[in-house]
């Protein structure tokens, strides 16, 4: 059973302390923000009357005003999400050394990511970032989360644009003993079952299951190469935990695939894990947030390490 601190405890240690100790921090960070933003709109006002001048030299002036403006309102964005991202930083570090786990708001892909694509768990993309890594062991589970954000260029020539096709989590959970077959699932859609209902993911044949739990099976489809393992592992208890994560994440189109002994999660949704503001009345708020945020994931873990497979 995994027991994660609450809101109250950790606000009464040393983050508390820090926090109250940026106060100041976050004032300036507002001031120096606005500043630059105002300073942006008044300097590069002016510029915006070359409109009114006709031909090339009217609107390279006017060009140049909206560069300003921009300039200003950028650096505006980039003093307040420094400051941010510190308070972030602090606070999930304090909720992942009450768990004994490790935080960093910098992140790298792994072999999970790759795993993720060969089964289509992720969409295809042109580039990729990521961030907030969260890993260590919880009940005995080794795991590694973190936030994705995949992009595709699409379209040709002045068409041209990036498309956010991903953005949420990307979650790794290792088992000590390997599956014996390989189980995805993924949110249901529309199936054509004229030739059989199956998939073949990664060179592998997926052979749709059929699952006891109503509500489950409206929601998601199940797919693998054991019918018998994948309706014990993906059982009534386990489904309840999965359509939870995706409620807390605020997410959609959960997919997950059984492979050996690992068990990977996606899940689209907005950012997580935001605890950080300029504003010191929603500390407690975000969180308390990020908590339960985290005790959905820490739950579902649980709930399948505690189905030990013979």
């Amino acid at each position: 059973m995994i027991t994660l601190p609450d809101v109250d405890t950790l606000m009464a240690g040393d983050l508390g302390t820090w926090l109250a100790g940026q106060d100041q921090v976050r004032k300036d960070a507002k001031s120096r923000s606005i500043k630059w933003a105002i300073g942006g709109v008044v300097v590069g006002l002016p510029f915006l009357l070359g409109l009114g001048i006709e031909g090339v030299v009217g609107q390279l002036i006017a060009l140049v005003g909206m560069a300003i403006m921009a300039i200003g309102g950028g650096k505006a964005v980039l003093i307040r999400q420094a400051v941010v991202n510190s308070l972030k930083t602090q606070m999930n570090a304090s909720l992942a050394g009450a768990l004994g786990i490790s935080y960093c708001a910098a992140a790298t892909f792994g072999d999970e990511f790759e795993l993720a694509s060969d089964f289509d768990l992720l969409p295809g993309y042109t580039r990729k970032t990521c961030e907030d890594l969260w890993e260590g062991d919880l009940a005995g589970t080794r795991f590694r989360l973190y936030e994705a954000r995949l992009i595709q260029r699409q379209g040709s020539g002045k068409d041209a644009r990036d498309v956010t096709v991903f953005s949420g989590v990307i979650l790794k959970m290792h088992f000590a003993r390997d599956f014996h077959g390989v189980t995805l699932i993924e949110r249901q859609r529309m199936r054509l079952t004229l030739f059989g209902d199956s998939q073949t993911k990664n060179g592998i044949k997926l052979e749709r299951v059929k699952m006891v739990d109503p509500r489950f099976e409206k929601a998601f489809d199940v797919y693998s190469t054991d019918q018998v393992e994948a309706r014990y592992l993906v059982h009534p208890a386990y489904c309840e935990r999965l359509i939870a994560l995706e409620e807390t994440f605020d997410g959609k189109k959960l997919k997950a695939v059984f492979h050996k002994g690992d068990v990977i999660v996606t899940v689209d949704s907005e950012n997580l894990f935001e605890s950080g503001s300029l504003d010191s009345q929603r500390d407690r708020e975000l969180l308390a947030r990020t908590i339960e945020q985290f005790r959905a994931m820490a739950q579902m873990i649980t709930t399948l390490n505690e189905r030990p497979r013979g």
